[in-house]
């Protein structure tokens, strides 16, 4: 045991110039002095000289002699490494730091000192004897020519320091952290040099005990500085070799994540391209996609952390038909127990909520992502009918059934339209899932259960006699209508359209024999009709989705074609097996038609005259004859819109309103100021219904919807003036209603006034009546504002004053020599005077009023202790006062400086001065 205070007293009396702490502070070191006086300091202490130190030290690290005897002691800074490395080595070797003792406990600042010391031979024993190319970098550019580099004592120094780094002491607020790259730095200086075990060890020991970012970060930066072949080829392997490594992937991309203002797609960019590439083994592929797969996995809830594992998995995903295979396996492993359980016992638990919904989440990051940053969407289409079922099984409040309907619609929405979809939609309704490629289904006896807490599901297995529902003629057209993919609704309607054309041309080949059991008439009418049963349901669904409208008037060729196929297939057939399809598809094509006079005047509209004229004189239903009369009717324009068509544009305008959303009201409010302003009858009659809604709207907290609103008022003022004041005045007035919405209100009252101009003075006993007496309200905020809308109205009704003016003035006594008063109300009673005055056109026809005012404001104006606000405010009034006295002055001198003169013309006057004269003059 030696005197460990000692060693510290040691420590203490020696400066270290290089330790990060003194470098931060912008204390400049001068190395020579230093590193002469710590020599000296150090010389005295140690009862050694300086060879026997190095000898133990090398017997220590396993150093040999000839690697010893090249060690010059007799280099200062060779001779102060080795002194306090020996120092620090019998210090640290009688520290026990890995124990929480009492007695083996050293102070804070015992351990900064320690610190210190290290940092300070890490940076004379490690980064001053760095390869040349290195301390050619910035980084290390300043350590360069400081001490002589010697191999031996470089490996000496990393053995000393691989033994230090673990202590965890030392490793407070980054104080390791060049440390540990300078030590880095010099293994793989080393490594070019000499062929060591040692450094090996050294190098799987930092990787091992060392943050896996922290490794990646300090190699990265090492590789990029320009370097020699050799150096630049031994650093490029140690990547690699470390990105394929357990938990490689991982760190490499935290340690990217770390570069300031470098985007989230560029580092996903960079990794992809490292570690997707065409060199590398099979077997070094197949385990960089299982570190993908759990980086993806462990990284569900950081979108840009699991963006990069999902680029990485599409890269390798590229590179061969064999990493597809395995990431199709990887796929289908999410869902084996739910299609293919290994154990069937009724009751059994298969998935709780957290594990379903993970991988649900994490299907969506792997496919929706992003368009060309994820795995290709056709992998989704073998597992279609297992996450439809998902999808019906679900709870709506459930997120993950969201994300299931993004993730089905992205695999539809990427099909090709003419071939690919019509072919998935006719396999989803034949439920043919056997052939090749095989899709993937829940298993029958799978079971998905509301669990005993709210918004949650369970996964169990059922009974052996349940039967699982896979109707898609439900469930495909309930997600397409609560997505917004209307393209995609479209492309599927027509599908579905082709589809049941096909069916009802087939002819039943087997005749009806008798069916002796309920069994098989069950089996029968399913074999012959459940498929066209679940085809129209599906279409009666989706033709009174709204959105499918716009759509199809964009595609009338394609829907045109199929219901040219229906007509002529009707009219060669001897039954009535079409008619229900049929039916559905006029009504949906009168709609559209009264829609679009452009499309009643197209030739495909126009070719459909004759097959509709046959079809009605064939056909014995009602239902039929009267659709099919109506669309002649249109196509021979005869027809006339009805008022509900008439009200359509007015309904849609108002259902947009009617959102919660703030953009749809706002867009819903544009539309009805579009139609105010082209002045639409249909939408002008609906007046009274549109001063309901824009008071509701009114109330809206968002200030994007609210303020549009009163934009709407402004613009109904125009219609029905009076109700809107009227109306307005009336909400303004309530004291049952918010102080919010009152002050909107208010706001409203005050634009339809400033629009309509001098006009609105027949409605000044509303409008005045209403501010005044919103001026007498004890609730201060709502007070000031009446007294801010009165001024703007007395600045417009100013000729109108004087029936009022007394009681204004009284109003504007009280407010102002009312005790402890609100201040905004006072400055806005002050500001009613400032703006009557602006209002005065002609001063003397408000001669009694003027008086009175000027008093008021002159007291106010003159008055030290009152608030600046109100002063300024009677100052402006003051002025605009003097300006309006000053033209009326002046213009009363310019009318008194007039005289009258009376001129005789003709009498010696002297002849004018024109070139042209009068043609008078002429003759």
């Amino acid at each position: 045991m030696i005197n460990t205070a000692k060693y510290f007293s040691l420590l203490e009396s020696l400066k270290f110039e290089q330790a990060l702490a003194n470098t931060t502070n912008g204390i400049q070191p001068v190395s020579g002095s230093s590193i002469v006086q710590n020599l000296n300091i150090l010389g005295k202490y140690a009862k050694q000289n300086v060879v026997k130190q190095l000898h133990k030290l090398c017997t220590l690290f396993q150093l040999t002699p000839e690697e010893e005897a090249i060690i010059d002691c007799s280099d200062p800074a060779i001779c102060y490494v080795i002194r306090l490395q020996h120092a620090l080595q019998m210090l640290f070797s009688n520290i026990n730091f890995d124990s929480d003792a009492k007695e083996d406990l050293i102070s804070v600042a015992h351990l900064k000192l320690c610190i210190q010391a290290t940092q300070e031979l890490s940076y004379y024993a490690l980064r001053c004897q760095l390869h040349e190319d290195f301390l050619k970098s910035p980084i290390f550019k300043e350590a360069q020519g400081k001490v002589k580099c010697n191999p031996s004592l470089l490996l000496l120094s990393v053995q000393f320091f691989v033994r230090l780094v673990p202590i965890r002491q030392f490793h407070i607020a980054n104080s390791m952290e060049l440390v540990q790259r300078d030590l880095l730095a010099a293994i793989m200086s080393l490594r070019i040099q000499i062929n060591r075990p040692q450094l090996e060890a050294a190098l799987a020991y930092l990787w091992r005990h060392e943050s896996k970012s922290d490794f990646f970060r300090h190699l990265l930066l090492l590789k990029a500085t320009p370097l020699c072949p050799p150096l630049a080829k031994a650093l490029h392997q140690q990547l690699l070799g470390k990105l394929h490594a357990p938990q490689g992937y991982a760190g490499f991309v935290d340690a990217l994540q770390q570069t300031p203002n470098v985007s989230a797609t560029r580092n996903a960019e960079i990794v992809a391209s490292i570690v997707a590439r065409k060199g590398y083994s099979q077997a070094k592929q197949y385990a960089m996609m299982l570190q993908v797969q759990d980086y993806c996995r462990l990284s569900l809830m950081d979108a840009n952390r699991i963006g990069v594992g999902v680029l990485s998995l599409r890269r390798l995903y590229e590179l061969g038909a064999q990493n597809q295979q395995r990431i199709e396996k990887y796929l289908s492993s999410h869902w084996q127990v739910l299609s293919d359980p290994k154990d069937l016992i009724s009751g059994l638990f298969l998935m709780n909520h957290e594990e379903l919904c993970n991988r649900i989440q994490l299907w969506q990051h792997l496919f929706c992502s992003s368009s060309v940053a994820c795995l290709p969407s056709n992998l989704l289409t073998r597992y279609l009918p297992l996450l439809l079922q998902l999808y019906d099984g679900l709870p709506r409040e459930v997120p993950a059934r969201e994300q299931l309907a993004v993730i089905i619609s992205r695999c539809l929405d990427n099909r090709e339209r003419d071939k690919e979809l019509p072919a998935i939609v006719q396999r989803l309704f034949t439920w043919d899932l056997e052939e090749e490629p095989i899709w993937q289904c829940l298993h029958h006896r799978i079971l998905i259960l509301p669990s005993t807490e709210s918004d949650r599901i369970q996964v169990k297995v059922a009974p052996a006699d349940h039967q699982i529902d896979h109707d898609m003629g439900r469930i495909l057209p309930s997600l397409l209508m609560s997505s917004s993919h209307h393209a995609l609704t479209c492309n599927v309607f027509l599908a579905l359209l082709g589809f049941i054309g096909c069916q009802l041309k087939e002819k039943s080949t087997s005749g009806v024999d008798f069916l002796s059991t309920e069994t098989e008439l069950v089996a029968f009418l399913k074999h012959n009709y459940q498929l066209k049963l679940d085809l129209l349901i599906a279409l009666n669904q989706l033709v009174s989705h709204q959105p499918l409208r716009a759509q199809l008037a964009m595609q009338t060729k394609e829907f045109l074609r199929l219901l040219k196929d229906l007509l002529q297939q009707r009219l060669t057939a001897e039954e009535e097996a079409t008619d229900q399809t049929l039916l559905l598809i006029l009504n949906l094509l009168q709609e559209l038609l009264e829609r679009s006079e452009d499309l009643q005047l197209t030739e495909s509209t126009r070719e459909l005259q004759e097959q509709l004229g046959k079809l009605g004189a064939l056909s014995v239903n009602r239902l039929i004859k009267q659709s099919v009369e109506s669309l002649l009717n249109i196509l021979h324009g005869e027809w006339r819109p009805s008022e509900a068509l008439k009200l359509q544009p007015f309904q849609k305008a108002r259902s947009l309103i009617e959102e919660k959303e703030s953009h749809l009201q706002v867009y819903g409010i544009q539309m009805l100021l579009d139609l105010l302003q082209r002045k639409d009858p249909a939408t002008m009659a609906q007046g009274h219904l549109i001063i309901a809604l824009a008071l509701s709207t009114l109330k809206d907290k968002e200030s994007y919807t609210f303020l549009n609103c009163v934009r709407l008022f402004v613009a109904l003022v125009h219609v029905m003036e009076s109700e809107v004041l009227d109306k307005l005045s009336d909400e303004y007035l309530s004291e049952t209603a918010d102080l919010d919405y009152r002050l909107v209100v208010g706001e409203a009252i005050l634009k339809a006034s400033q629009e309509l101009g001098p006009l609105c003075y027949r409605y000044k006993g509303v409008l005045l009546n209403c501010f005044m007496h919103g001026s007498r309200s004890p609730l201060h905020d709502f007070r000031t504002s009446a007294f801010a809308n009165l001024a703007q109205l007395c600045r417009l009704l100013a000729y109108q004053v004087q029936n009022f003016f007394q009681e204004l003035l009284d109003l504007i006594n009280s407010e102002l020599s009312a005790t402890g008063g609100y201040l905004s109300a006072k400055r806005a009673a002050v500001f009613v005077l400032a703006e009557l005055l602006n209002g005065m056109d002609n001063l003397i026809a408000y001669q009694e009023m003027l008086l009175p005012i000027y008093r008021l404001l002159r007291a106010i104006e003159s008055e030290e202790s009152c608030d600046p606000a109100m002063r300024l405010h009677a100052a402006n009034g003051l002025k605009i006062l003097n300006d309006k006295c000053r033209q009326l002055i002046q213009t009363c001198l310019e009318a008194q400086s007039l005289h009258k003169e009376i001129k005789v013309m003709g009498i010696k006057d002297k002849p004018s001065a024109r070139r042209n004269p009068h043609i008078l003059e002429l003759n």
